[in-house]
């Protein structure tokens, strides 16, 4: 670990120090108190080209001073070519990450000189070598030659005690053709000596389609496979050690078989793996681990009785059309996010919690479906899902944090369990009760026919994203208003806005640029220059004050002071059920509100 760091801070310091060219090769000096220097890559994202091992040396000098080469940098032979095996000169300490990655060609190769102490996990990603070799007398490092492998013999650079897969050769051939062409080695069993094939010793190999485990393997790293061409994945054993993305960006990979007693399905390790249809997780798997099936072409999945967590993304952007839940207890962000075919979630019965945009852009889910014992809703589970034309909140919900369908423009209200003490629908809107009152606004569907909104009296909030992107044309709030929260979303539709609160609630500044252009601002009349000067509503250019102490107008159904066709509106909503009725409505005194209201209020205001 001392030889690592110390090697990660020489690195470090050569982002400012001084670089020369001697023959081929571009150096960076790291140290020029004890004249150390590494090679560096050449300028404007050259590559080196033609490159032997007589290019390279122990020491350079360079304007009389004599230098020692003590590693090869970040990138420095990255897309280099060779002619044959490169010799790393003795003395070098270390090969920095992607040092030669997709360098090397056909018959060539390089080895390792036996002073190298540290070698990146990332030195020879994506290389093209026929062969990696390394000196006998190197202390840290070996090479290691497959020879009775059955599609051919095969390379690798290992620890010194040749048990762990550091890299392998990136074009290993198996024959040259007398037509030019070349066979490469394309299957692998992984000797029973090796017992750990470390971080990206695979990746972005381009000619393995075939690797079979032993059953001795104790871990795999992450990123080990990534990008490869391998066409199948049998993971060796329950426990062994599995890193990330083992098998990520796997294109052509379309089967994988699992160990029995596996209990957590790694992260990401099939991410992307486009080919993939279908897996079988067995019985006792507890965990499906971070985006570990995302991206996928499954379109189906049967999760065993013992699952109990579903990880972030671990089912995005997959192609299921419906799922039973089981006995899952927690489902975090995004799980199911952008799986457009999903229609039907069934079970999960032991889930308390729904959170963090679990079923964002499920563009076919027409129904919430949410389990009878689910007692919080958070953070925008279903956001843009723009079929969702029917949400129940169920009598177990007890906390809601904010509007958790903005941007569903197919729906149109929100049903409440009648049984439920903390939430009601009250004009299609989802509301929080406080001692059986309105108190907190958190949901505007998108869909609601009226576009007039009347905040019911006791609200002291609007919740974020409570009204984003609905087109409403006017908004009147109650005097109990005592903030709107950052990210309302308001409509630039809105031109009509009353605030009956005597104190300019916070949040003044949520409001669309055109609605402080064009709308009007109605507020007490004692409290213009209060709001006149308050955050968000001084942007306000037509503040008007209203008399609210006067005994109301006959037609002033919303109390805004003025008779006009947004009184209708709410008028017909009361008529129709989605509005509570209010005495105002009461036009013509028979104590009904009815059709005969409404022409009375039409008569009051075409003669106004």
């Amino acid at each position: 670990m001392k030889t690592k760091l110390l090697l990660l801070l020489i690195t470090f310091c050569a982002l400012s120090a001084n670089a020369f060219k001697v023959g081929k090769i571009n150096y960076t000096i790291i140290d020029d108190a004890n004249k150390w220097v590494e090679i560096a890559p050449l300028p404007n994202d050259a590559a080196y080209s033609n490159i032997k091992s007589s290019d390279l040396s122990a020491t350079v000098t360079y304007d009389n001073v004599t230098y020692t080469v003590v590693g090869i940098g970040e990138y420095a032979f990255c897309n280099a070519t060779f002619s044959g095996t490169l010799r790393l000169p003795e003395g070098l300490l270390y090969i920095g990450a992607s040092a030669f990655s997709f360098a090397g060609g056909e018959s060539t190769g390089v080895r390792v000189s036996s002073t190298v102490k540290y070698i990146d996990e990332l030195a020879f990603t994506e290389n093209q070598f026929h062969n990696i070799s390394v000196d006998t007398n190197n202390p840290y490092f070996a090479s290691f030659y497959c020879e009775d492998n059955p599609g051919g013999e095969i390379a690798f650079l290992t620890n010194k005690a040749k048990t762990s897969i550091i890299s392998v050769t990136g074009a290993r051939a198996k024959s040259y053709n007398i037509d030019g062409s070349t066979t490469y080695v394309t299957s692998l069993n992984i000797p029973e000596q090796i017992t750990r094939i470390e971080n990206y010793a695979f990746y972005h190999n381009q000619h393995l389609t075939n690797v079979r485990f032993h059953s001795g393997i104790t871990y795999i790293g992450n990123n080990a496979f990534c990008k490869s061409v391998i066409n199948s994945a049998n993971l060796p054993k329950a426990d062994c050690e599995y890193g990330d993305g083992i098998f990520s960006d796997c294109h052509q990979l379309s089967s994988a078989s699992l160990p029995q007693g596996l209990k957590e399905l790694p992260t990401r390790i099939f991410f992307c793996c486009d080919a993939l249809k279908s897996i079988t997780l067995p019985e006792g798997m507890v965990i499906l681990g971070k985006q570990s099936l995302s991206s996928t072409s499954i379109s189906s999945i049967n999760l065993p009785e013992s699952l109990e967590l579903l990880d972030t993304c671990a089912l995005q952007w997959t192609l299921i059309s419906s799922i039973n839940l089981k006995n899952v207890k927690q489902i975090n962000n995004q799980c199911f996010g952008c799986c457009e075919n999903l229609t039907t979630i069934t079970g999960g019965e032991k889930l308390e919690e729904i959170s963090g945009a679990v079923f964002t852009r499920c563009t076919s889910l027409t129904d919430t479906q949410l389990p009878s014992n689910i007692k919080r809703i958070l953070d925008g589970p279903y956001m843009r899902c723009t079929a969702l034309t029917n949400a129940f909140i169920p009598a177990s919900v007890t906390y809601i944090d904010r509007n958790p369908f903005y941007y569903c423009s197919a729906l149109k209200e929100v049903k409440v369990d009648s049984e439920n003490p903390y939430y009601a629908e009250l004009d299609s809107c989802l509301y929080e009760l406080k001692n059986g009152k309105p108190n907190r606004l958190i949901t505007v569907p998108k869909g609601r026919e009226n576009m007039v909104l009347v905040v019911r009296d006791g609200t002291t909030v609007i919740s974020e994203q409570a009204i984003r992107e609905v087109p409403l044309t006017a908004i009147y709030a109650p005097a109990d208003l005592k903030e709107i929260c950052d990210g309302s979303g308001f409509s630039n539709q809105i031109m009509t806005v009353q605030m009956l609160a005597t104190v300019p609630p916070a949040g003044g500044k949520t409001f669309a640029s055109e609605t402080y252009t064009n709308g009007t601002l109605y507020v007490p009349k004692g409290s213009v220059e209060a709001y006149k000067a308050a955050e968000g509503w001084k942007k306000f250019q037509n503040i008007v004050g209203i008399d609210v102490t006067e005994p109301g107008i006959k037609g002033d159904i919303n109390g805004d002071g003025m008779v006009d066709v947004i009184d209708l509106n709410t008028l017909i909503n009361m008529i129709l059920g989605s509005a509570e009725v209010t005495d105002a409505a009461d036009l013509n005194g028979d104590t009904i509100v009815d059709v005969a209201d409404m022409n009375a209020l039409i008569n009051l205001i075409l003669n106004n």
